[in-house]
């Protein structure tokens, strides 16, 4: 068992290195494309970005060889043995490591939080309420300096002795998670303002009450000119039917009957029976 949690505080000091590396290139990449233009900025992210991966990349092997064999970084006896102070030959003291790790990961995001609120507030084709908006925005990142700062104390209470490292173990565990899920949060929140935009808009409009269909009255004065009149079809005056069930063809042909001007703003004739009158009277 105890062989068990050892390995996987191994395993879990490359991932740590691993995922800041790649949330601060997430972050870096961003910068490279909305100031591309901007060849000062742009030379800035990439020189930032070289030292972030190649840094990065460093740190993983050295964490990987910790001990040779590299077994030997997991093993209980090689553990137990700095109880009693039997350090082994084949391992080097990673304490120095971890110390140079935070300190490196502390200036990196000092680094990358203030690059873009240097070219944001020197951006003078923005407007000024624009630029103090994203400034804003990008200002979330100083909670990661925060969580790098108090990662760095504890592990240096953490380095300092048998009883720190017993007491400060689960803090130090705890904020390298702060650290790695505000860096997630500070790098997202960019990309998640055109949701939460959008989102707002959607709210926006539903709450506003929509306008309600015009309904008019017969005789209310306001005719609806975008409804054309219908002409009214009214059947033939004389029975085309007799007792005999044949078929007889109208006397003479009808006069198309003009529709009457309507007063109801749906544009349909009122039906007043003077149509009856008109057809019995021709």
């Amino acid at each position: 068992m105890a062989t068990g949690s050892l390995l996987t505080l191994w395993i879990y000091r490359i991932n740590y290195i691993l995922d800041l590396c790649l949330i601060k290139t997430s972050i870096l990449l961003f910068y490279n494309y909305i100031a591309s233009s901007r060849k000062s900025f742009h030379y800035l992210v990439r020189t930032l970005l070289t030292i972030i991966l190649l840094g990065s990349a460093s740190m993983i092997v050295a964490s990987i060889l910790t001990c040779r064999p590299v077994s030997d970084a997991w093993s209980f006896t090689v553990f137990e043995g700095g109880f009693y102070g039997i350090y082994a030959t084949q391992c080097y003291n990673p304490g120095p490591f971890w110390l140079a790790n935070a300190t490196y990961n502390l200036v990196t995001d000092v680094l990358i939080w203030l690059l873009p609120i240097v070219f944001f507030l020197n951006l003078k084709t923005m407007k000024l309420r624009r630029r103090l908006e994203l400034v804003a925005i990008f200002s979330v990142g100083i909670m990661a300096i925060i969580a790098s700062a108090a990662r760095l104390r504890v592990l240096v209470l953490w380095l300092s002795d048998f009883i720190h490292q017993g007491e400060n173990t689960a803090e130090l565990m705890i904020w390298s998670q702060v650290e790695q899920n505000v860096g997630i949060i500070a790098g997202s929140i960019p990309f998640l303002r055109p949701l939460f935009r959008k989102a707002l808009l959607r709210v926006r409009s539903r709450e506003q009450p929509s306008p309600s269909p015009a309904v008019g009255l017969i005789n209310d004065g306001t005719p609806d000119a975008h409804v054309l009149a219908r002409t009214p079809i009214i059947p033939s005056p004389s029975p085309t039917f007799d007792g005999s069930r044949e078929f007889r063809m109208p006397r003479s042909d009808l006069q198309p009957i003009e529709p009457a001007r309507s007063q109801c703003s749906w544009g349909s004739t009122v039906w007043d029976g003077s149509q009856v009158r008109q057809i019995f009277h021709a």
